[in-house]
């Protein structure tokens, strides 16, 4: 009889937590998008939810856990206010507005030291499908960024169309090839629209420079000691 009791007691456990799971799953499952996942907690809960009309085109989200911690992974993205009663229950929710991305004010660059050069990680991508990775020279002389013409189809140039340029390099006056790439990303921020001059591999000895393309959108501050560089917005 204790082994049936307790086979008993088990599976009206298993029954309540898949009834607990199923109701989760229901409310996550109501709506078709951010504002009508909302209106339908609003219903559950029995709540007031002003603002709803600041929530336009937002995709759906997946929550867990009970209705108020869904509630507050659907607002995560927005200003709001809650109020509750003396028994600490959601009675009033105020949408102020969406959250503002916060801008990175300053990057702070690890280099490490190469012969008398400084080099940073970049990523690069002339189209925004096709990545690449690679150490760069830090370097305030040259007005682009400037990559071997090797990389072109590498970054998704292929195709594009370059003016062509005369530039000065260590190995004299060189033929240049410049275009846009789509983003850069460095420190993990995304640079958009960053012109790079693309000449023959030869010529640059396996190296690429990180120039004023990139580097002028910044005040520059260079610790040698440390080997850290300091990139303030201006």
């Amino acid at each position: 009889m204790t082994s049936i009791r307790s086979l008993s007691a088990s599976r009206r456990f298993c029954l309540l937590m898949f009834s607990a799971m199923t109701s989760v799953a229901q409310a996550q499952n109501e709506g078709n998008d951010l504002f009508e996942q909302i209106e339908s907690l609003q219903k559950q809960m029995q709540i007031e939810i002003t603002g709803l009309e600041r929530i336009q085109n937002e995709e759906k989200v997946v929550t867990r856990g009970s209705l108020e911690q869904q509630l507050e992974q659907l607002l995560s993205p927005f200003n709001h206010i809650i109020s509750r009663n003396t028994k600490g229950r959601i009675e009033r929710v105020v949408i102020i507005n969406k959250k503002q991305k916060r801008e990175i004010e300053r990057l702070v660059l690890p280099t490490r030291l190469q012969g008398n050069h400084l080099m940073v990680s970049v990523s690069l991508s002339g189209d925004g499908r096709l990545w690449q990775t690679l150490d760069m020279i830090l370097d305030t002389g040259a007005d682009l960024v400037v990559l071997p013409e090797s990389m072109i189809a590498q970054l998704g140039l292929g195709d594009s169309t370059f003016t062509r340029h005369k530039m000065q390099t260590a190995n004299g006056i060189a033929e240049a090839r410049v275009g846009a790439l789509k983003e850069l990303k460095i420190a993990g921020e995304t640079i958009a629209n960053v012109e790079a001059a693309f000449i023959a591999d030869k010529l640059l000895a396996g190296n690429s420079l990180l120039g004023m393309s990139v580097l002028g959108r910044y005040q520059l501050n260079i610790d040698d000691k440390s080997q850290l560089i300091t990139l303030f917005k201006r």
